[in-house]
């Protein structure tokens, strides 16, 4: 059910629709005209001309030509269009044919790909402050209360250093940041494939830094990606609090097995939120997105085998 969510046909274009004001513009002044020439729609945008055709491209599948060379809307493009006149976004479901899925697979494709969730994060300036922000502030006081630090998606048990505590948390966050732009440089192909006279840097730059507040804007958001990591340190937070007894006495078999239970659901936990944020800032398919992730994932673990063998040696 997962990889067919992730796999939904034209799910790349729509990320790329989102994403871009440019694009949004650009539909909605097709739409307003009907028809309208390149340049026309480029004066009226006050684009140039190589950023109005490199936006056409992208918006193929909304947008199309007469015989006279006029741009106007696809189907699909004039259910965007409305979609953006009624309510200024989109979601998936405006591109929905009716009853083409069910409500049921719908929801389930928003849980396990919750691409809505980082519109309102790359759009809103003020929940681009204020949501990371009580992210971060959550994190780190759990991490403070329970003595623990991460490190990509494992958490090691330190002393009560509030500074260095936090300071672990924020490098972490920039560990993550490292991994995901890397990964997603790789897996897109864009370094392999030429792409007409593009250089590689061009190339790269479709991928990551567009801008300097686009990165700013994918590193806060990871706070927020990150936020279900938190459920184990919560979980240690609140059997510390109200003397629950959930966790056994420590270096024991059934300490290991519980705790490795509860880390394993916050990770499970965040895999989605991960994979829809780098599908969402870094302009891949679900498919690559969720790669990414899991091979993030899958470094967490390996470095967490290691440590932990090497300390109990």
């Amino acid at each position: 059910m997962l990889m067919a969510a992730l796999r939904e046909p034209g799910e790349e274009e729509l990320v790329w629709l989102l994403r871009y004001r440019t694009r949004r513009r650009i539909l909605l002044a097709i739409g307003d005209a009907g028809k309208i020439s390149a340049t026309t729609l480029r004066d009226s945008l006050k684009i140039s001309t190589g950023s109005l055709y490199y936006n056409l491209r992208q918006l193929r599948r909304f947008v199309t030509q007469d015989n006279d060379k006029n741009y106007m809307l696809t189907d699909e493009g004039l259910k965007v269009y409305k979609a953006l006149k009624e309510k200024g976004t989109i979601t998936a479901a405006d591109l929905m044919e009716p009853n083409k899925r069910s409500g049921l697979v719908s929801a389930l494709n928003n849980l396990f790909f919750p691409l809505w969730l980082y519109t309102p994060l790359y759009e809103q300036k003020a929940i681009t402050l204020i949501l990371p922000a009580l992210s971060a502030i959550l994190s780190i006081a759990l991490l403070i209360y329970t003595r623990q630090v991460p490190f990509l998606m494992h958490f090691y048990k330190v002393q009560p250093d509030v500074f260095q505590i936090a300071g672990q948390y924020f490098l972490n966050i920039g560990i993550v940041y490292v991994l995901a732009t890397l990964f997603s440089i790789i897996f897109s192909g864009v370094i392999f494939r030429g792409r007409g006279e593009e250089g590689v840097v061009s190339r790269i730059r479709n991928v990551v830094w567009q801008s300097g507040f686009d990165e700013a804007r994918f590193f806060a958001s990871l706070m927020v990606a990150c936020l279900p990591l938190m459920i184990y340190p919560a979980i240690l937070s609140a059997d510390k609090l109200f003397k629950l007894g959930l966790i056994p006495v420590e270096k024991t078999t059934q300490y290991y097995l519980l705790t490795g239970t509860f880390s394993a659901i916050s990770q499970v936990a965040c895999l989605p939120l991960l994979t829809a944020l780098i599908a969402y800032g870094r302009r891949l398919n679900g498919t690559t997105a969720a790669l990414v992730a899991l091979i993030i994932f899958f470094v967490s673990h390996i470095v967490y085998q290691i440590l932990t063998v090497g300390a109990l040696t």
